[in-house]
């Protein structure tokens, strides 16, 4: 990963590829549901909040379209400049940018900047902040990764797929 040409985050926007990849991990729900028990009412590509800001409802609908344009919406004008507020002076490459977008679209943007993932690119060692992806698996207040919950807690399964994908994002392999 050192041979690799970077740039400044803050230089750099969301890619085609974060939208397809956001697209294929979110799945696409036309009507409000709940991914998980304890999870909030969602639509679209993930979507917990409708266009005009108010939360998803049961029974609200959404087109492909129209959540397409929604996920776009939030990547661009809420995390894309919290990533660059916290990380837009480190160099990093257009998939490990992308990488950090897609891990806050799953978790929020504040809590991507607070994780070591951020330190660990500062300080130029790409490869752990990359693998400290698969570290963040936390849900429910349970860690998806121990005590063989990832058969007993509903969601944990996709958690450890999404954050295996997102490590391979940022290591430019997928």
């Amino acid at each position: 990963m050192s041979s690799v040409k970077r740039t400044a985050a803050a230089s750099l926007l969301a890619s085609a590829a974060l939208f397809t990849a956001l697209e294929s991990g979110e799945g696409f729900a036309p009507q409000a549901m709940k991914p998980v028990p304890e999870d909030r009412w969602t639509y679209g590509y993930g979507s917990t909040f409708k266009e005009d800001g108010s939360p998803v409802q049961p029974g609200d609908r959404i087109t492909r379209k129209g959540a397409r344009t929604l996920m776009e919406i939030k990547v661009r004008d809420d995390y894309q400049p919290v990533i660059h507020r916290c990380a837009g002076d480190i160099p990093m490459t257009q998939y490990e940018f992308d990488a950090l977008l897609d891990l806050s679209y799953n978790i929020g943007a504040e809590k991507v900047c607070r994780y070591s993932i951020i330190k660990k690119f500062r300080a130029g060692d790409y490869e752990a902040g990359c693998a400290s992806i698969l570290t963040i698996d936390w849900l429910n207040g349970k860690k998806c990764s121990v005590d063989n919950n990832v058969k007993k807690v509903p969601g944990c399964k996709g958690i450890l797929n999404r954050r295996h994908d997102q490590f391979q994002m940022c290591k430019g392999a997928k």
